[in-house]
């Protein structure tokens, strides 16, 4: 039996794995906690997991799955829809640092607000140092 498409077949048994991970985890803790989402979640990933490990063992699909892998629109739509996540993520971020800092100065409870600012502060500052060094490496590069 021959992988035809290796990434994909990883990928697919790392998601096999993830949903063998959760009734796995519930058989040492004990099964009250397992329910009806837990259930559903599992099944999919379990199925997901399948279906990617036999497309990658078949000749024909994963031929089909590597040309949809290298198609440059479907690149370029990736590239724009982790784009715009990117942006909207950051503001939404600057909305709830603004939030914690408002909050801070109307109630003057330092703790609570500094707690929840603390991280969104730094997701910030993590966001706009990502921004310039892709800048900077998307500048230099071509």
């Amino acid at each position: 039996m021959k992988i035809y498409y290796k990434k994909k077949f990883w990928a697919s048994v790392g998601s096999l794995l993830l949903g063998l991970a959760l009734p796995g985890t519930c058989l040492f803790v004990g099964w009250e906690t397992f329910d009806l989402k837990d259930a559903v979640l599992t099944v999919l990933m379990i199925l997901g997991g399948l279906s990617g490990i036999l497309r990658s063992l078949d000749r024909e699909k994963a031929r089909q799955d590597k040309a949809e892998d290298r198609d440059e629109r479907s690149r370029y739509n990736a590239l724009r829809g982790r784009a715009l996540t990117f942006r909207v993520l950051f503001w939404l971020n600057f909305a709830m640092l603004a939030g914690c800092f408002i909050g801070w100065w109307r109630s003057g409870e330092q703790e609570v607000y500094i707690q929840t600012a603390l991280p969104c502060m730094v997701l910030l500052i993590v966001g706009w140092i990502t921004r310039i060094v892709s800048d900077f490496y998307y500048e230099f590069r071509g």
